[in-house]
């Protein structure tokens, strides 16, 4: 264990979430976590994004696996009886520890904090939304009713823009306007609830900064989870709890991966 005026080390709070720990260590963890807003937020996030992985590959996991594998595994030599059981140990247990590293690698990556400075695009994007979402009558400058949104604003950006649909998470689309950013054009998206609650997803087109896992960024009551995904840069930005924004972003993300 890492001395209690260290943060805690990665392999600690994977074993810790893992439930690895021995009672008198996972005892000691919690009462740095409780002394330690940082530690704790950090280990809130790997388990929302655990539980938010586990949703979203279930179905892919249960689902059989292709001719090609298929054929590869009827290649494989047929071992004798306790070979083979020790054989297969061998590679499930490499198979886990790959799969276990593989998780926590996207999972630290998808929750890691935004290096300062940020991106002018995320500064824009909430600057924007912080602008337009309070507006009553004209919140939007097309809505989405009208055909012509997405094939409009995606012509202005030069760049294949979609409007994810999140009505499954109860976001309805009301429309989208076109923004300035550094002198090109950029595309706010917006979503409404029934409560009221409204988000924006801004986008513009990217070619000098690299690729991106989420990042967060929060300004003014404002939070933003932004990545880019080049040739486009995303920021989907509310005034939401971070663990609720980065269900969203995660649906964003998931649709738009699909184009």
């Amino acid at each position: 264990m890492t001395s209690p005026g260290q943060r805690l080390s990665e392999a600690e709070v994977n074993a810790y979430i893992d439930g690895e720990l021995a009672l008198e260590d996972r005892d000691e963890v919690e009462g740095r976590l409780a002394a330690s807003p940082a530690d704790a937020d950090y280990v809130h996030d790997i388990r929302e994004l655990n539980e938010a992985m586990r949703a979203r590959y279930a179905a892919r996991l249960a689902e059989p696996l292709p001719a090609p594998m298929l054929a590869l595994l009827g290649r494989v030599p047929r071992w004798p009886p306790a070979l083979a059981t020790r054989q297969a140990a061998v590679v499930a247990g490499l198979l886990v520890g790959l799969a276990g590293a593989a998780v926590g690698y996207a999972v630290r990556s998808l929750v890691a904090e935004a290096p300062r400075p940020e991106p002018s695009f995320v500064e824009n994007a909430i600057g924007a939304h912080s602008v337009y979402v309070p507006e009553v009558r004209h919140p939007v400058e097309v809505r989405a009713a009208e055909e012509h949104l997405v094939r409009w604003l995606a012509n202005r950006v030069g760049a294949p823009v979609r409007a994810p649909s999140l009505s499954d998470l109860g976001w309805k689309l009301m429309g989208g306007r076109l923004l300035p950013d550094a002198g090109a054009p950029a595309a706010q998206f917006m979503y409404e609830d029934a409560g009221g609650r409204r988000l924006t997803l801004y986008i513009r087109k990217e070619t000098g900064l690299d690729n991106t896992a989420f990042r967060f960024y929060q300004r003014n009551g404002y939070g933003a989870f932004y990545w880019i995904d080049r040739p486009l840069a995303y920021a989907l930005a509310g005034r939401l709890p971070r663990n609720e924004l980065l269900a969203v972003a995660n649906a964003v993300y998931g649709q738009l991966e699909r184009r």
